[in-house]
């Protein structure tokens, strides 16, 4: 017998990366992440500490909630540091909205707000996507009313890495305002794309601001993120974290991130100003379909038969993740790595696809 509430068990469980990942041989340009490892630094730290005898002690934060306020630009009572971005995701929803609330989501979106709401039995409403993956913010300014408890901002989205500019997030944290609805504006890519909603914090209390060190910090086996808010709804969020909820090679992993901010600028210049352009020019040359609009450190790309694309990269040393639902079918999510790498992608799809496949 099913003694789970009945809308947990009319749910489905996330989708995950394959398990086969950590054993796969070729390049991991499937999941937004880093594609090379992060600092020396942070693994000299990391042995440091698994070789002092301390693992069996409860973590102790020392410094992480004052540098990442420093590193983000605000103060550190309005920063919670979370067991990764989708943890904060969750506590949102707990702590902002009750069964048959409305909270906005446009697709196509990260799945995890969904499931969030789904647990917290909420009214899904969700606008599309415009044709060139804009978000559709005249649609979610219509919506926004008295039963709207939140509205979801990704920016850059994933998976589309479009971003939402500052005067249209100030003009739905506005409205929104007026009905004391939260705007919930995720920054997983906010390193790639240098566009933050952080400025308006101090004038919309509203605004709620998720980022991670999953992403471009290349932390995500370790779970890490942070949340920034106005101090009265970090205090919220704190009632209902677990007081252990980082553990202590993420914090000091974090910490070493942080005290080495350049390393991490040093890859995403390359891959932003380098990589990126690198694989536009490649897809304009050959007539292979993409949205160029992407923000973040990865690209949508339209083959003309992306299931046997994907599959013949992934058995040639190219792991990839194909998309699908709203203005993303039969897309494949391509992402952005070295320069170095992203010639041997070209590399690979030249000869195995382009010449010997001979699909676009």
């Amino acid at each position: 017998m099913n003694f789970a509430k009945q809308n947990i068990q009319e749910m489905s469980a996330y989708a995950g990366p394959k398990e086969d990942r950590t054993f796969y041989s070729g390049m991991l340009l499937d999941f937004g992440e880093r594609t090379i490892a992060p600092s020396p630094k942070i693994i000299e730290a990391l042995n440091e500490f698994a070789q002092n005898g301390r693992i069996n002690i409860y973590p102790e934060y020392f410094n992480l909630n004052k540098k990442i306020a420093q590193y983000a630009g605000v103060s550190e009572d309005q920063i919670l540091a979370v067991n990764g971005s989708d943890r904060a995701i969750d506590l949102i929803f707990r702590i902002f909205t009750d069964k048959g609330d409305k909270v906005i989501i446009p697709k196509p979106s990260f799945a995890m707000f969904f499931q969030s709401a789904e647990i917290e039995g909420c009214e899904i409403v969700s606008p599309i996507y415009d044709e060139s993956l804009n978000y559709p913010i005249e649609e979610v300014l219509d919506e926004i009313d008295n039963k709207t408890k939140l509205i979801i901002i990704c920016s850059p989205n994933n998976p589309t890495g479009t971003i939402v500019n500052s005067d249209e997030i100030e003009k739905i944290a506005k409205k929104a305002l007026e009905f004391n609805s939260i705007v919930f504006i995720d920054e997983a890519y906010f390193e790639f794309s240098q566009v933050t909603a952080v400025p308006l914090i101090e004038k919309y209390p509203n605004i709620i601001i998720s980022r991670t060190f999953s992403k471009a910090f290349g932390l995500a086996a370790l779970r890490i993120g942070y949340a920034m808010a106005s101090k009265e709804h970090i205090a919220e969020m704190l009632k209902i974290r677990s007081p252990y909820d980082v553990n202590m090679i993420a914090s000091i992993a974090t910490q070493v991130a942080l005290d080495n901010v350049e390393y991490m600028q040093k890859y995403r210049d390359e891959v932003m100003n380098g990589s990126k352009p690198l694989i536009e020019n490649f897809f304009k040359d050959n007539g292979i379909k993409f949205f160029d609009n992407s923000k973040a450190n990865f690209l949508l790309f339209k083959p003309d038969s992306p299931e046997q694309v994907f599959e013949i990269l992934d058995k040639n040393g190219v792991r990839t993740r194909p998309r699908k639902g709203s203005r993303i079918d039969g897309t494949i999510r391509l992402t952005i790595g070295t320069v170095e790498q992203m010639k041997k992608f070209i590399e690979i799809y030249s000869t195995v696809i382009l010449a010997k496949a001979g699909i676009q």
